[in-house]
């Protein structure tokens, strides 16, 4: 049993919670899946299913039974960052893995002031998790966790299409999408069978809060 590997990863989710009558993230979540499949018929790309649209924190790829019992122990002693809120305003093209993404930016969210404040929880969240992955796992995701989410090169992103094989013309939004993250998870990556042959969906294990940002007045 211990030999059994799972893909995982850690994300924040973007599709909103159905148990929440009030998330904040609904609109921009229903304008985003708007905006995914527009571009990915414009570009004759495949667009990501609703269900899977996220913000990869660090990819660890497959990891043993074992390791993942660690892992999730070890996040559990983990001191969150503050919540953060995202911003996310230009489209872009990865020519090597044929995908178009939307770039995201942290930001405090205190009251979507004229000019937002920068904020390093996003970056200390995958900093906080690239060395949980490492150590609960005695380094054997340590590539590919440096590979995604290092402190220079990580690039937070949502991936909305793939397949698009030719460079295509892309432009800021018109408005830009926010989104306000509490919470991050732990995710599998799953084949599933669809009506056009097989595919992916990814499924949240567990899920952690961050610190409640709290304002002075």
């Amino acid at each position: 049993m211990s030999d059994i590997t799972e893909r995982l990863f850690f994300a924040l989710g973007l599709p909103p919670k159905t148990n929440e009558k009030n998330d904040g993230n609904l609109k921009p979540y229903q304008q985003l899946c708007r905006l995914k499949n527009t571009v990915a018929a414009k570009m004759q790309g495949k667009p990501v299913i609703n269900n899977n649209l996220h913000i990869t924190l660090v990819f660890l790829g497959a990891v043993k039974q074992q390791q993942k019992q660690r892992l999730i122990a070890h996040v559990n002693q983990l001191i969150a960052p503050q919540a953060f809120s995202v911003s996310c305003s230009g489209l872009h093209y990865w020519p090597r893995s044929q995908v178009i993404w939307l770039d995201c930016h942290a930001y405090h969210p205190a009251h979507q002031q004229l000019h937002q404040q920068p904020s390093t929880s996003l970056q200390t969240l995958v900093c906080l998790l690239q060395q949980a992955a490492i150590y609960s796992t005695n380094g054997a995701v340590s590539t590919s966790a440096n590979n995604q989410a290092s402190a220079s090169s990580y690039i937070p992103h949502i991936t909305l299409c793939k397949k698009v094989t030719s460079r295509p013309h892309l432009s800021s939004l018109s408005q830009q999408l926010d989104f306000h993250f509490q919470h991050f998870g732990l995710y599998i990556s799953e084949t599933i069978k669809t009506a056009h042959g097989s595919g992916v969906q990814y499924r949240c294990l567990q899920q952690w809060s961050l610190a409640v940002v709290r304002f002075n007045n």
